[in-house]
């Protein structure tokens, strides 16, 4: 099921808006993630898609079908929230058998389905158990399979890996892609989690206040973002940021100048600093510090000083020593300037050729 908002906004006292003027579309079959800092929005979005909310303005579509006005049940929806919601009276089977008990499906056909579903989430193991008896993952799965039983035209998750262990989520993550794929419905995620989103998504929705930042695939988000605020929340370790004003001079030959002009900020991810010259793929050299020099096995990390501010980079040849000179090259690929507003206006494909 395609799901489309057209021009949403929703306030719940009439004059302070929560989300607004959404315009979206998610396409059928694919396994999107709605991502972003607490309080901005992403489960009163899957609320709206849901039905369980109903926007102020604009209107949401299934298909080619306007569904604004319809509540949850009539959207034929299923979801899995942060709490399972599991009955414990009753047995795995029986948790994943009710919504067809409550469809009036007969009994031989509703335990067949159910017995599919366990397999599919492999928990086919468990079925006599009560969801006391159950690991958290295993108790995920099982909500997960309640949820497919009336196969949905949507299956929506909301925080469904956060009471989970680390590891645990790593697998439950790889599970709930491994689910979508192999049933094929359109699947939307909500996570604050940006290592969940980029690992399972086909589509990553960035929201921030309300409003919709970016759209696109994990790899066009943290190569190409589109404003200070997504290359700031997509990437590990943070981008490093400075003003413009922090450069003297260095990039006047390497950026043009009516560029320069408009730039307010600069973002430059820690890879796209390195200490050695790659031609044609670097854009400018700039003379920095050692202020701190960290080697974890592989990975080695330096903390810099660059004219008074701190720039922190990843691609390190050799090993440094404290308060040593060293000349970094800026990398075309993970810088980018940015305007007052925050808009990305130099770096990425279109830009640094």
């Amino acid at each position: 099921m395609e799901v489309t908002f057209k021009d949403v906004s929703l306030s719940y006292d009439g004059t302070r808006e929560i989300l607004h003027h959404l315009n979206f579309t998610i396409p059928e079959g694919t396994l999107v993630s709605i991502l972003g800092p607490s309080g901005c929005g992403k489960s009163t979005t899957l609320m709206m898609i849901s039905g369980l909310l109903a926007p102020t303005s604009g209107k949401i579509f299934f298909g080619d079908k306007d569904v604004t006005k319809q509540d949850a049940l009539a959207r034929k929806v299923g979801m899995v929230f942060q709490n399972y919601a599991l009955y414990p009276h009753l047995t795995v089977l029986e948790n994943i058998m009710f919504p067809l008990k409550m469809a009036k499906v007969k009994k031989p056909e509703r335990k067949k389905r159910a017995l599919e579903l366990a397999k599919l989430v492999h928990v086919e193991d468990q079925i006599n158990k009560k969801p006391g008896a159950l690991s958290g993952g295993q108790q995920q799965r099982v909500a997960i399979a309640r949820a497919l039983a009336k196969e949905p035209s949507l299956l929506l998750l909301d925080e469904p890996l956060s009471n989970l262990d680390a590891r645990l989520r790593i697998e439950m993550r790889e599970e709930i892609r491994r689910i979508q794929q192999e049933t094929g419905v359109t699947t939307i995620f909500v996570t604050h989690d940006q290592d969940e989103a980029l690992h399972i998504s086909d589509h990553i929705m960035v929201l921030n206040n309300g409003d919709m930042q970016q759209f696109s695939s994990a790899e066009t988000l943290y190569d190409n973002p589109s404003n200070l605020f997504v290359a700031k929340f997509i990437g590990e370790p943070v981008i490093n940021t400075l003003a413009i004003a922090d450069f003297q001079g260095e990039l006047d030959q390497h950026v043009p100048a009516d560029i320069l002009k408009q730039a307010v900020s600069v973002g430059i991810r820690p890879e796209a600093l390195q200490d050695h010259d790659s031609g044609d793929d670097t854009i400018a050299a700039i003379e920095t510090t050692v202020k701190e020099f960290e080697k974890y096995g592989r990975e080695k990390n330096a903390q810099l000083d660059f004219h008074g501010k701190k720039l922190l980079t990843t691609e390190i040849e050799n090993t440094l020593e404290k308060e040593q000179k060293l000349t970094l090259y800026l990398q075309k690929s993970g810088f980018y300037l940015f305007d007052q507003d925050g808009k990305r206006i130099f770096g990425g494909d279109q830009d640094v050729k």
